[in-house]
């Protein structure tokens, strides 16, 4: 007797760093910047770049302004009642990586890449905090979500490995005993790792893995082609939906971590930017005279 290999999901997962409409924060971001460079080599090829001109203080006060709601907008919406009405978390999150982005980099061009006293101090922080904030996107993306958006949680992934698992299980009892072992053998979860392997890892892990299912089901040369392409891709629904489970605990642990450490240097950077501002205002424009 032939036998199939089916299962119907109850519910669907998508892997980590891919959610249910693509954020193009990143792109958009990127385009943004080309802009500004183009429109900052312009102006050097006509002025001497530097922060107290005119249009240097007008490329500070747009990226402070900027960075200024990276940091308050998104934690807004999603820490308090008040902005429910103006969209999805996703979405504000977009917002929040985009402006933490091209922010900084006009606050860059604004010091005509001049970086003495506490000037530099500021940049080093905007540095730190911008590389931090990629870091905190990776982590982000790294959480397992479902086709909706939602952040998907580890009863219902087991759930769906649990009815993987007798699926092949009651195919495992119809095959010839060499099938049985190779499929048994590849069923076995994968090895619970440190945290940062965990979820740094992943891509490797998932590669390996592939590479091996490919080489042992070129020894089931007796089985049809069909039949290894749905034992593939139950096998790999079930490795990545194992592997997910350790994720979510990992990134979850590693943005707790991380949240301990963005937190009080972009409050250092805004320390900083504000006592910038302040002594250019006194210094410079003269309204405490």
């Amino acid at each position: 007797m032939r036998s199939r290999l089916t299962f119907t999901r109850k519910q669907q997962f998508i892997s980590p760093a891919v959610t249910a409409v693509k954020p193009y924060e990143l792109e958009l971001s990127l385009a943004a910047i080309l802009v500004l460079s183009g429109v900052y080599i312009a102006y050097e090829l006509l002025a001497e770049p530097r922060g107290g001109h005119p249009f240097g203080h007008t490329l500070g006060i747009i990226g402070a302004a900027m960075m200024l709601m990276t940091e308050t907008l998104y934690s807004l919406r999603k820490r308090t009642t008040l902005l429910n009405w103006a969209g999805p978390v996703r979405y504000w999150l977009s917002f929040h990586i985009f402006t933490g982005i091209v922010g900084p980099f006009l606050v860059l061009m604004h010091t005509g890449l001049q970086f003495r006293g506490l000037a530099g101090i500021s940049f080093l922080l905007t540095v730190i905090v911008v590389a931090s904030g990629f870091l905190g996107r990776y982590l982000y993306t790294a959480l397992p979500r479902t086709i909706s958006g939602v952040s998907a949680s580890r009863r219902e992934m087991e759930a769906e490995i649990t009815a993987i698992q007798t699926k092949l299980e009651r195919w495992e009892a119809q095959r010839p005993l060499q099938e049985q072992q190779i499929t048994q053998a590849l069923s076995q979860p994968p090895r619970q790792r440190a945290d940062f392997l965990n979820v740094f890892g992943r891509a490797w892990y998932h590669w390996r893995y592939q590479r091996r299912l490919k080489k042992e089901l070129r020894r089931l040369d007796k089985m049809e082609a069909a039949q290894k392409r749905q034992l593939t891709s139950l096998l790999t629904r079930k490795r990545e939906l194992e592997r997910q489970t350790l994720i979510l605990e990992s990134a979850r642990r590693l943005l707790r971590v991380w949240h301990i450490l963005h937190i009080p240097v972009g409050m250092a950077l805004f320390f900083s930017m504000f006592i910038h501002i302040l002594a250019t205002v006194y210094f410079r424009a003269g309204l405490f005279k």
